[in-house]
């Protein structure tokens, strides 16, 4: 059997290496569609967010012109500049039709602290009974004059007619105050740790100037709730063919706070900012910032399909498995030409030890054919040698047979109770021949009256293969000894030898099939390399145990230890 190739072999290297570059290509960019895929799904979702905060702003910034425009705008609109003492009205009125108007259906006013009345540009600040003190009031003075100034000025504006248009004629006035929306000023701030939101009105000439300054000073949180709570229980952010009924504190988490992030409001349950959006409102509006989250989990449902989840860990354990898989092959690819170097290593060593007897069988067999052996003495001895190369040739085959046998799995053996000191001295006797052949003594200190349930032909391969191995690469003239005994309830064969030993760290290898060590290999020492792979084997079949151990001899012991029968173990007990 030939080694594989070189060429083969790196190619299949080379196959089984595309194969998994293909595969991390292909993960690749499985990973890449997958998270752009993620990455569209989660702008979309941002994109409903941003469209929620849009919405919230737009009826938040209404909301708040609705709550102060009703309270303000009366006595605004009764200015007349060219009668300005007549025409304006004290803080107390302004509180009277503030809450007249406003107060029927929006309780904002509730909880205001004092109204007041800022006369420009000079005039003093006036307000409604108050516990504030003079240090805030002149705070919320300076605040609300130095907004007034920062106004940006009026262009291309002109009195406008109001009154009745209608099929009765009724007097027509001409509007003497200019109000816009920016007129509509709310003023967030802080005095003594304390936040306070200034509500005001700015009426203006038909030129643009300030005439007066009407307002009230409140706590944020209950103005701001009037607001909050019409959005948050009658107001629609997304389209009803995202989600349908489904209540809005079921989806959405809205909050406001102050430009320095500190929270004024938000509804009951607060959301993962995961999806969400913000925005700022204009100055006029005290700058405040509008937020809004989607629910993650019900967010994923407003996309077709869902929100795809990641992919990654599935195709780092796909891409893990193909180099896993790829390893394997490596190392079977290795292992088969490690097998198959092996196995040619085996034909040629059982080759060469079946050459060896067939030619001695044969030449002797010539000579005793052809009548060339002139003396009685020269033929008995080369009929000796053609039995002794016979058994030597029984042997090998038996061993290839039992080896056969051993990796298609078909070994059978057929245990009996046996005599074992009987078994093992007649196995020597079988063996004695090829060890005179050899210059080597036997040597038996077997127990007696120790009986095992063995096989007696596996028995005999097991020790035939143990003497030969022994035999083969110990010394010239070294002494072989066979022992037995009997420990509690196993029976322990052992043989030492005197030949160069086994290290401990070849010790577990010798038993594997077609393993030489190195330095049998290096002295040329025939062997198929299957002698001891059969004794194990045969050893486990009976469910015994076989291992290597020093000998006192300075050599090797190869210990076998195998299951005494009831018998040997009650002949122990007795005393």
């Amino acid at each position: 059997m030939s080694h594989p190739r070189p060429s083969r072999l790196v190619g299949t290297v080379v196959i089984l290496g595309l194969a998994l570059l293909v595969t991390a290509v292909l993960v690749y960019e499985a990973q890449l569609a997958a998270r752009g895929h993620r990455l569209t799904a989660e702008r979309t979702l941002r994109d409903y967010a941003s469209f929620a905060d849009w919405q919230f702003e737009q009826r938040m910034k209404n909301e708040l012109l609705t709550t102060m425009i009703p309270s303000l705008m009366w006595g605004a609109m009764r200015v007349d500049p060219a009668r300005l003492p007549q025409s304006l009205i004290s803080p107390e009125s302004v509180e009277e039709l503030a809450r007249n108007y406003a107060g029927w259906w929006c309780k904002c006013l509730d909880s205001t602290r004092y109204f007041f009345r800022i006369d420009w540009p000079d005039g003093p600040m006036q307000t409604t009974r108050t516990s504030a003190s003079a240090e805030e009031l002149r705070w919320a003075r300076d605040t609300i004059r130095a907004y007034v100034k920062r106004m940006e000025p009026l262009t291309g504006m002109l009195p406008k007619a109001y009154g009745s248009t209608d099929v009765q004629p009724r007097p027509q006035s001409t509007l003497q105050v200019i109000l816009t929306n920016d007129s509509y000023v709310m003023i967030l701030g802080e005095h003594d740790a304390m936040p306070q939101l200034l509500v005001f009105l700015v009426s203006r000439d038909v030129k643009g100037r300030p005439v007066v300054i009407y307002g009230y000073a409140t706590p944020p949180r209950p103005f701001l709730r009037t607001a909050f709570d019409s959005i948050y229980h009658r107001s629609v952010l997304l389209p009803p063919s995202l989600v349908g009924t489904t209540p809005i504190d079921s989806v959405l988490s809205l909050g406001i706070s102050d430009v320095h992030g500190n929270p004024l409001f938000g509804s009951p349950g607060q959301y993962d900012l995961m999806y969400s959006a913000s925005d700022t409102l204009e100055p006029n509006f005290a700058s405040l910032v509008l937020r809004v989250a989607l629910r993650p989990d019900v967010g994923a449902r407003l996309i077709v399909g869902g929100l795809p989840p990641s992919r990654l860990p599935m195709l780092l354990a796909l891409l893990l498995v193909m180099a896993i898989l790829l390893a394997i092959a490596l190392v079977q690819l290795r292992r088969e030409q490690e097998l198959a170097r092996l196995r040619t290593d085996f034909v040629s060593g059982v080759s060469h030890e079946l050459r060896t007897p067939l030619a001695q069988i044969r030449w002797f067999s010539e000579l005793l054919h052809m009548g060339k052996l002139r003396s009685e003495e020269e033929r008995t001895r080369s009929a000796g040698i053609i039995d002794q190369e016979a058994r030597r040739l029984t042997y090998l085959v038996e061993n290839v047979l039992n080896f056969s046998r051993s990796e298609r799995r078909q070994s059978r053996i057929s245990p009996v109770p046996s005599d074992l000191e009987k078994e093992l001295r007649e196995t020597l006797e079988l063996f004695a021949p090829l060890a005179r052949s050899r210059q080597m003594k036997l040597r038996a200190e077997l127990e007696l009256g120790v009986v095992a349930m063995v096989d007696r032909d596996a028995l005999r391969q097991i020790m035939l293969n143990l003497l030969d191995n022994a035999a083969k690469y110990g010394p010239p003239g070294q002494t072989i000894t066979v022992g037995s005994t009997r420990t509690g309830d196993a029976v322990r064969i052992w043989l030492d030898d005197e030949g160069p030993g086994v290290s401990p760290a070849d010790r577990a290898r010798a038993w594997e099939p077609y393993v030489r060590l190195a330095r049998d290999a290096d002295r040329g020492t025939g062997g198929s390399g299957i002698g001891l792979a059969v004794v194990r084997e045969l050893v486990e079949m009976h469910g015994g145990r076989c291992a290597m151990e020093a000998s006192p001899g300075g050599g090797v012991r190869v210990v076998v230890t195998l299951p005494a029968t009831e018998a040997a173990v009650a002949e122990e007990s007795p005393a």
